[in-house]
């Protein structure tokens, strides 16, 4: 019955390209369980760098380009460029239309488990980026941890660099095009909202708050999102709420 369960999944992603990737960015102990789907439209611009597994992983622990009829947008089109390296702790689900561009000498991290990266989500990573457990983007974010052009001073005659290591902790919900950008710290149970640009390291604003605005600052504490789907579900119930299926 697994063994039937397990094929039909695997007869609705991209088999041929699933298997490919598996086999091409890992060691064969690990590719001939597909710990990573691909679905529908996926562009590998360059496979040079390296993906990197735990110790145990399962078929499917890693989703990429599957879709979402809840939050999806109008872009089928997921493309990813591997240079660096991209670290999984655990499982994660890339929803269709995703872009991530890890470059040369690069390390993206993601934690141990129930990560989500929403529709047309952009992970532009050039030195460093580190998403913790459970943390959801929804659709069109942006995660970029370098200003890709140089500014000079006119006054202190000097250039800064381009990069600045950018850090997201554990159950952090970003909104709807929010963006975060380089040498930000969104510290653990942060809520961003919708279209805010976080631009600076937030540590010592502590968990539960409410970042919002461009720049954003926080807007309210004590609050945090709820990630629990049974309580979810009571919550909808108890508010006579008809949520469309995700």
């Amino acid at each position: 019955m697994r063994a039937v369960k397990l094929l039909f999944t695997l007869l609705q992603t991209n088999l041929i390209k699933t298997i490919w990737f598996n086999f091409k960015m890992l060691p064969i102990r690990k590719a001939y369980k597909l710990p990573i789907y691909l679905y529908g439209r996926v562009s590998f611009r360059s496979t040079s760098g390296k993906i990197v597994l735990p110790q145990k992983c399962h078929s499917g622990m890693i989703k990429i380009g599957k879709r979402d009829y809840y939050t999806d947008t109008n872009i089928a089109h997921t493309i990813w460029t591997i240079n660096g390296t991209i670290i999984f702790n655990g499982a994660i689900n890339f929803l269709r239309g995703s872009y991530v561009l890890v470059s040369n000498n690069a390390v993206l991290t993601f934690g141990t488990c129930g990560t989500f990266i929403g529709s047309n989500t952009k992970i532009i990573c050039f030195e460093r980026i580190s998403i913790g457990d459970t943390t959801h983007t929804t659709w069109d974010c942006q995660l970029i941890d370098t200003s890709f052009h140089y500014i000079e001073s006119l006054h202190k005659h000097s250039v800064s660099p381009l990069t600045k290591p950018l850090t997201i902790g554990n159950r952090v919900w970003i909104g709807n095009r929010a963006t975060i950008s380089k040498g930000a710290i969104v510290p653990d149970d942060t809520i961003v909202a919708s279209n805010s640009l976080v631009n600076k390291d937030h540590s010592k604003n502590g968990s539960y708050t409410l970042l919002a605005g461009t720049p954003a600052t926080v807007k309210a504490t004590g609050l945090r999102r709820i990630f629990d789907t049974q309580l979810e579900k009571q919550l909808d119930r108890k508010y006579g709420y008809s949520r469309t299926h995700l």
